[in-house]
């Protein structure tokens, strides 16, 4: 006799499906935090305030994302340990991001930074410096991107979270992202901008696609490169 149970009534079956299911759960692990921009901002006031522009026009710029050191998402690890670590692959961004920067008056061209040029170990602004000086970029955009997960007004850790097949749980995603531009030489800030965007997911966001959370993304960094355009034009009219 085979150890296997053999169920033959249909009603018997049902109960039997329901509990593996709901023991059965898919898993997605949320990615890292964002970078500490203060790291880019120069925390000693004398320095800070001796810095200057030293910007000319037409400008290049590099472009480059910055996480905390260690940063891991499905798409896959970040460069760099230290303080901060820097995204080269591309995840939410796209290449006609960079092509609608460089149509922007008083600049030349952009150019994102990649691990080619980057130190292993990443813990002040002038590693970065360093880098976008190689390619002769005048300033350089940093930006972070900060994505929490909340359900039923709960804030989970940013770990693996689970989701059983059965569960209607939803999910509320705010990711917000946060940039400032740096002189390459000088270290001077030019200004700094924030934009945040809301989604709400529910089983989907746990199918390993991980669809909601580019989509939440997405949607706040293209609300940063739009207001990148004006802060441009008014720091072009300012320092030509």
């Amino acid at each position: 006799m085979s150890g296997c149970m053999k169920i033959t009534h249909p009603r018997l079956l049902i109960p039997l499906v329901l509990a593996l299911g709901l023991s059965s759960c898919a898993t997605y692990t949320t990615p890292g935090r964002p970078a500490d921009l203060t790291l880019f901002t120069e925390p000693k006031a004398r320095k800070a305030y001796t810095a200057r522009p030293a910007i000319r026009f037409p400008a290049n710029i590099a472009i480059v994302r910055v996480q905390e050191g260690g940063y891991v998402s499905a798409q896959g690890r970040a460069h760099g340990q230290g303080a901060y670590s820097v995204v080269t692959k591309r995840d939410i961004e796209k290449e006609k991001d960079v092509d609608a920067l460089s149509q922007l008056p008083g600049l030349a061209g952009a150019v994102k930074l990649n691990r080619l040029l980057l130190p292993q170990t990443l813990n002040t602004d002038e590693d970065l410096r360093e880098a976008a000086a190689k390619l002769h970029a005048d300033a350089i955009l940093i930006y972070t991107l900060n994505t929490e997960f909340r359900s039923n007004d709960v804030l989970p850790p940013l770990t693996a979270l689970s989701l059983g097949i059965l569960n209607t749980t939803r999910y509320q995603i705010t990711a917000t992202a946060s940039a400032i531009l740096m002189d390459t030489k000088t270290g001077y800030i030019y200004g700094a901008l924030e934009e945040s965007s809301d989604e709400t997911a529910g089983a989907i966001l746990f199918d390993g696609s991980d669809f909601a959370r580019q989509k939440a993304e997405r949607s706040a960094f293209e609300k940063l490169l739009t207001s990148f355009g004006p802060f441009w034009k008014g720091l072009y009219a300012r320092h030509r």
